[in-house]
Order: structure tokens, then C-alpha cells, then sequence
């Protein structure tokens, strides 16, 4: 009796530490949830139920039920091999769901690009229409340029004619997207004077800055480059107009600030076509920098600036006009060439937009094979290096400029006000006994005529031993400063002369060669008044 007993409540002790070790289990694992006795349904009778939750993002999606007889007790084992199954059920659920979204996602795209090139098919096809009948329009008007109009004719084929250039532009644009989409667009490789290009392509952009009266600045170390390289230039040339057409277009006053610079490397040539193959040859990448002082681009918009058709803020596109398609075509050619392109901005304050584009040096041999271009570099003639030069401008980065352009000039200084020019110059003269300068250049603006007048008349009282002190007025390209400037050439006399904004290298040294032999006289009053040389560089 004793022993049965004792049996007995082993038994109760047993089922009892059972029972706490099933209900830890329980406190351990939410899902699951177990039934010593609970009628069941499916079979019609009490069983013991143990039951886990399938669950889909922290929903639950359904059970998996077991049973066994009344009464039955549930392992930890059993509870933890019930649970995994659960889990697994879940992780394959979520898995087909997922491919079955993507499989869904991958035909919507497919269907988006299918449209997509139908609509740039579409397009580039009227594009091309429309393109041949453009052509001959503006063909048309500029011929009419050598043609006696009255003034209101010719303002009349200037509105045509630039109308009709910003259509021209639009169509290529949308021509360029749909081969870029396409992948039909390669790049060439083919030698070109670099600065020339660089040069030309920011001087094409004067007159709409200027009329805008927006400071145009090209910033570059000329000798730091080299002249002739093998890229493409058409399409180096592109990603640089649309960049400078984005930021004149929004932006209201300010400045646009270009720097050009460039890294060096050597490289293996593995082209089997090229005569050079498995030589060392020089491979670089220019840095283009384009800075200006605009309305910038929201952080929200940054990110989607690249793509086709994609725009800032549409009341300022609308206003200001526009595709929304040239960053888009830059990147593309960017990437193309193996650069990179990028943007930094602040709304409000402006955006700097930077690419870089890989070149490929000329060797020796063949740049003096190539005759048709001017082997001379581009180095300050002899007759500058000699001139002792003032630069009195309120822009930095414009005196910076030009710094940089005449850094091999011995005698040169730069200020921001007429007051510490003059004084610089009345310093020299008592310490030198001569005048301080050869050239001064000076900037000259409609609100700041009288400062200007007065301080040019008394640099030309500093003179001394008949030293004629050459006055270049820095000026934008437009009809209200052409005046201003003919207006103070006639009060100052001398040596004067004009140069258009954007100041590039290649005006700079023309207009100190014309300096040696150019003058002009001009009728005023039907009297002829000899004010020294007066020549426009544009």
C-alpha cells in the first residue's frame, strides 16, 4: 500500500513539473496555443489540441492544428517542431505572394517600356518631320541678315529667327532621347582644338546672359591644357550647352561661373586597331564645373533631375519653357564616355553642376601629321608679358579670371574698388617716378557710370613720360552698355576699348594685338575727334 503510494504521487509530481515546463513553453512561444480537453469538430470528439499561428507581416494569416487524446501532454519537442513547420508555411507563403508581385511588376514594366518606345518612336519620327521643313525656315530668315530692313522689320525676323532656334533645339533634343533609349548612339573620336571649343561654346551664350545682364565667367588654366585631343566633340560641346542653357534659363541676376581642369594618367592601349595598341599611352578626364547663383533645386527634386521628361517646378518650367529632357541627355552621353556627372545645390541659392569626360592625348607623331591644325599653343605673346596691368572689377571671381589668365605677367594687381586702384597707382609713381600701369581693364556697368568716368580721368592724370595708359571697359553684351561705354570712350579720350563679358583668352590676345595697331576716329557732330583706338570684341 505503501509503495503505491509513493508511485502514485511520483506520478502527480511528475504531470505537475510536466504541466510547468508546458505552460514556460507556452510563455515562450505567443503563437501557439494548446488544449488539454476541448471538443473537436473534425473528428467529433475531446482531444488534446495543440495549435500554432501562421503569420504574414505580423498578421495572422490562418493555424496548423494537431490533436491527440484527451488529456494527452504536449512536449517542449513537439511545440518547437510545430512551430518551425509554421514558420516555414509562412516564409514559402510570403515567397509566392513576392513572385507573384514581381511577376506582375516585370509585366507592368514591360508594358510601360513598351509604350515608352512607342511614344519615342512616335516622337522622333514627327521630330524628323518637322526638322527638314525647320531647317529651310531658318535658312531662310538668315538670309535676310544682309538685307536693307527698317528696324521693326529686322526685330520681327529676330523673333522668328530665335523662335524658331528654340525649336530646332527642342527637336534634336527629343531626337537624342529616342536614340539614347534605343542605344543607337555612339561616340566619336576625333582630334579638335579643346579650348576653341570650350571658348565658343560659352561665348554663344554672351548675349542671352547679357541681356539678362547675368556675369558670365570662364575660370581655366590655359596652360594647364592641352591644345589638340582625340574626343568627341559634338557631343562634349552638347552636355556643356545644356548645362549652361539650364542655368541662364533659371536664373534671374547673379553670375555663372565655369572652370575647366583636368587629371592625367598612363594607360596600357588594348585596341588591336589602333597603332598605339600595347603602347603607354596619356589618358585623361576633364572636370567641367558649372556654378551659378540661381534659384537652386529642392532636395526632394535632386534625386529625379536625370531622368526623361522630368522637371523642377513646373510653374517655373512653364514660365521659363523647357522639355525636361537636356540632364537627362547629359548624363546619358556622360555615362557613355565613361564620366561621371553630378549636381550640388541650395534652394534659393544657386546650384554647381560638375562632369567629368575622358580624352585621349595626341603623341607627338601624330599631332605633327595633323596639318590642318594651328600647331602654335597657346602661351602670352612676348609683347604682353612686358605690360604692367590694373584690374579694378566688384566680382572676385571675374579678377580671379583674369589673374589666372595673365599669371606669367610680372606686374599685375587686382582690385574690388576704384579707391584702392587709384591709390596703388599713386603709390608706384611717387616710389618709381613712372606710371604704375601700361593697361587698366575696368568694369564697367549702367550703375556705376559716374565712378567709372571719374576714376578713369584721373588714372589718365597719373600719366607720365607720354605713357599711354590703354583703358579696356569690361561691359555685357547688349545695347544699353555698348552705349554707356561709346559714351565714356568720347569723355575719358586715349586709348579705350571694349570687351564683351565672357572675357576668354582668345578676346584677351586679340585684343592686345589689335592694341598695337588699331585706331579709329569718330564723327561726332559732323567734327572728327582722333579718341584713340576703339574696337568691340565679341
Amino acid at each position: 500500500m505503501t509503495n503505491q503510494s509513493i508511485k502514485l504521487n511520483d506520478g502527480i509530481k511528475d504531470k505537475s513539473q510536466t504541466l510547468i515546463n508546458l505552460q514556460k513553453s507556452l510563455d515562450n512561444n505567443p503563437g501557439i496555443d494548446v488544449f488539454l480537453d476541448v471538443y473537436c469538430d473534425n473528428v467529433c470528439k475531446n482531444v488534446s489540441l495543440l495549435s500554432a499561428e501562421i503569420r504574414l507581416d505580423n498578421i495572422c494569416w490562418g493555424w496548423i492544428k494537431v490533436h491527440r487524446s484527451p488529456n494527452s501532454v504536449w512536449f517542449d519537442s513537439e511545440i518547437e517542431l510545430l512551430q518551425q513547420i509554421s514558420n516555414q508555411i509562412s516564409l514559402g507563403i510570403t515567397y509566392a505572394y513576392m513572385l507573384e508581385k514581381n511577376a506582375a511588376n516585370e509585366i507592368k514594366i514591360k508594358t510601360a517600356e513598351a509604350a515608352n518606345r512607342a511614344k519615342s518612336q512616335i516622337l522622333a519620327n514627327t521630330s524628323h518631320e518637322l526638322r527638314t521643313p525647320l531647317g529651310a525656315i531658318i535658312g531662310i530668315l538668315s538670309s535676310f541678315d544682309s538685307t536693307n530692313l527698317t528696324i521693326d522689320q529686322k526685330e520681327m525676323i529676330n523673333i522668328m529667327a530665335c523662335g524658331s532656334d528654340i525649336v530646332l533645339s527642342i527637336v534634336n533634343d527629343i531626337l537624342d532621347v529616342a536614340k539614347l533609349e534605343a542605344q543607337k548612339i555612339t561616340l566619336m573620336n576625333t582630334t579638335f582644338d579643346l579650348l576653341e571649343l570650350f571658348e565658343s561654346t560659352i561665348e554663344s551664350f554672351g548675349k542671352k546672359a547679357g541681356t539678362k545682364r547675368i556675369e558670365l565667367i570662364v575660370n581655366c588654366e590655359v596652360d594647364m591644357l592641352p591644345r589638340y585631343i582625340k574626343s568627341d566633340p559634338e557631343r562634349l560641346k552638347q552636355v556643356l550647352s545644356n548645362l549652361l542653357s539650364n542655368s541662364i534659363k533659371f536664373i534671374k541676376k547673379g553670375k555663372i561661373v565655369v572652370t575647366i581642369s583636368m587629371q592625367l594618367s598612363d594607360v596600357i592601349d588594348k585596341d588591336k586597331n589602333k597603332q598605339t595598341y600595347g603602347q603607354t599611352i596619356k589618358k585623361g578626364n576633364l572636370l567641367v564645373e558649372l556654378y551659378d547663383t540661381g534659384i537652386g533645386i529642392d532636395p526632394e527634386y535632386i534625386k529625379h533631375a536625370w531622368q526623361s521628361y522630368s522637371q523642377n517646378d513646373m510653374s517655373m518650367t512653364n514660365a521659363q519653357g523647357g522639355t525636361g529632357l537636356g540632364l537627362s541627355i547629359c548624363k546619358s552621353l556622360v555615362e557613355i564616355n565613361g564620366g561621371e556627372i553630378n549636381v550640388e545645390s541650395q534652394l534659393g541659392k544657386g546650384s554647381k553642376f560638375w562632369f567629368t569626360w575622358n580624352i585621349e592625348f595626341l603623341s607627338i607623331t601624330s599631332l605633327s601629321n595633323t596639318t590642318q591644325f594651328d600647331q602654335i599653343s597657346y602661351v602670352l605673346p612676348h609683347v604682353i608679358k612686358k605690360k604692367r596691368i590694373l584690374i579694378i572689377h566688384p566680382l572676385e571671381d571675374t579678377r580671379n579670371a583674369l589673374l589666372n589668365d595673365f599669371k606669367t605677367i610680372k606686374k599685375i594687381d587686382a582690385f574690388e574698388t576704384f579707391d584702392e586702384g587709384i591709390s596703388a597707382a599713386k603709390s608706384y609713381r611717387e616710389l618709381n617716378n613712372q606710371s604704375a600701369y601700361d593697361v587698366a581693364f575696368i568694369g564697367l556697368y549702367k550703375d556705376n557710370e559716374e565712378e567709372v568716368m571719374n576714376a578713369t580721368l584721373e588714372l589718365r592724370g597719373l600719366e607720365m613720360n607720354n605713357n599711354n595708359l590703354i583703358i579696356i571697359f569690361i561691359v555685357f553684351p547688349n545695347n544699353e552698355e555698348n552705349e554707356l561705354a561709346e559714351k565714356l570712350i568720347r569723355k575719358v579720350g586715349g586709348i579705350a576699348t571694349v570687351l564683351h563679358t565672357p572675357v576668354t583668352w582668345k578676346k584677351l590676345i586679340n585684343q592686345f594685338m589689335h592694341m598695337e595697331n588699331s585706331y579709329s576716329v569718330i564723327d561726332i557732330d559732323n567734327k572728327k575727334l582722333d579718341i584713340g583706338k576703339i574696337f568691340y570684341n565679341e
